[in-house]
């Protein structure tokens, strides 16, 4: 399953990684976090640092 990562703010910076099936499925997975529909927690084998309170993700792409 291909690894993604993403730029995200929660008033500072910092980075997650997790794994979808798809550039698509993640894109999917992050809206639903920005929609408060899923936490973080649920992303699959999700690695991050989250600093500040609120959350802004963009810049998704897929790791070699």
């Amino acid at each position: 399953m291909p690894t993604y990562s993403a730029w995200y703010s929660t008033g500072e910076y910092g980075k997650l990684w997790f794994e979808a099936d798809s550039l698509e499925q993640a894109q999917e997975f992050l809206d639903d976090v920005q929609m408060g529909n899923i936490d973080f927690s649920a992303l699959p084998k999700l690695e991050t640092k989250i600093k500040g309170e609120e959350l802004e993700i963009e810049g998704l792409e897929e790791l070699p």
